[in-house]
């Protein structure tokens, strides 16, 4: 496989770690799936079964094709062309989720931190991290994820118990109350964003350093990705009912609740500091998938050169994408799906059907 960058091999362990820290840490924040308010689990359920066949399209499109991205892949079924245009397609995609990760970023800090520091200040010193950590390569990225992962992991175990007396089980009932077209519209959300924004993976799994455990590797990691969003799902509808459905952050919200004796409480900003690395996470990711992904398409040999000018783009976008925070949600709620749907649906499910016709029709012909 050519390089277009630093050749780093990394384990199964570390794209697992990367995966549930880049799924798990950013959806705390974001109010994704509730639009059929306390039936929300159930869209949960739902959205988390289609993230898993999403999952399965992808790296199964990637076992076809071991040591190459979806450029690659693009480009040896239909040729340079069209696998040219699918390469500028991912690129953009990448540019523009990292663009929506870092404008939440932005506005969960002013909102909840820094409300009086101008936002570009805050977005600029995030995708300086994320360039530095995307500009060293996967390797750095993955083993930071692995130390990342042991927090996040403590914090939910640890919040979720703390929270245990302030759960209602009967704020989950009546059971099947929202009709079916608020719960496939949660379930849409949760599929989408953040599972199936996983598709950026696709650019990461050529360097992978035992292809043939990736594809279990990474339905696993989605699945128990899967558990932790319906579980969120679950103790955020029994602490807060309807209200889950109304609040900007509601497992931010969630966390406020946490009350043990007159001294521990207020202990919201812990979540605030996981939220923070796994935005950091997400970041690098993207920028340095959108980075690789330009590199292939135009052919250069290394993607870094590409990380500045990419990440100043990209703080930029920031400042014109959406006019305040409740227009960016409604757009990521209602629209973002239907954008991502090409890219983490139509264009693998197609490079995988045309590959396995084109198999087909190949050992046909040496009948």
């Amino acid at each position: 496989m050519k390089s277009y960058g630093l050749n780093n091999l990394i384990s199964n362990t570390e794209l697992w770690a990367l995966m549930f820290v880049f799924m798990v840490a950013s959806s705390m924040s974001l109010p994704i799936g509730y639009t059929s308010e306390h039936d929300s689990w159930i869209s949960a359920i739902i959205g988390s079964l289609a993230g898993l066949f999403i999952a399965w399209i992808y790296v199964t499109l990637c076992g076809k094709f071991p040591q190459k991205s979806v450029i690659h892949i693009a480009k040896t079924l239909f040729g340079t062309w069209i696998g040219t245009a699918i390469g500028i397609l991912y690129t953009g995609y990448g540019f523009q989720l990292g663009a929506y990760v870092l404008r939440n970023f932005e506005d969960l800090t002013v909102t909840v931190l820094l409300p009086r520091t101008p936002s570009v200040v805050i977005g600029l010193i995030m995708i300086t991290i994320s360039a530095w950590a995307a500009y060293q390569g996967i390797e750095v990225i993955c083993r930071c994820a692995l130390l990342l992962m042991l927090i996040v992991v403590l914090q939910i175990v640890s919040f979720t118990l703390l929270l245990i007396p302030e759960m209602d089980p009967s704020l989950l009932l009546p059971v099947f109350e929202s009709d079916w077209g608020s719960v496939l519209d949660g379930a849409a959300q949760i599929s989408t964003s953040p599972l199936g924004e996983t598709v950026l993976f696709i650019m990461i799994i050529p360097f992978i350093n035992r292809p043939e455990k990736v594809k279990k590797t990474v339905l696993t990691v989605i699945g128990i990705a899967g558990i932790v969003l319906i579980s969120t799902h679950f103790f955020n509808v029994m602490v807060m009912g309807e209200l889950s459905s109304t609040q900007i952050f509601p497992a931010y919200t969630t966390v406020m609740y946490i009350s043990v004796g007159d001294f521990f409480e207020r202990i919201e900003p812990l979540v605030y500091i996981v939220w923070v690395f796994g935005e950091f996470m997400m970041l690098s990711v993207c920028l340095y998938a959108a980075a690789l992904a330009l590199a292939q398409t135009v052919g250069s040999r290394d993607y870094r050169i590409f990380i500045v000018p990419l990440g100043l783009a990209l703080l930029e976008l920031t400042l014109f994408l959406h006019p305040n925070q409740l227009d960016v949600i409604e757009f990521q709620k209602h629209f973002w799906p239907w954008v991502s749907l090409p890219f983490q649906v139509v264009i693998p499910l197609v490079l995988l059907l045309f590959s396995l016709i084109k198999r087909k029709s190949k050992s046909d012909s040496l009948e």
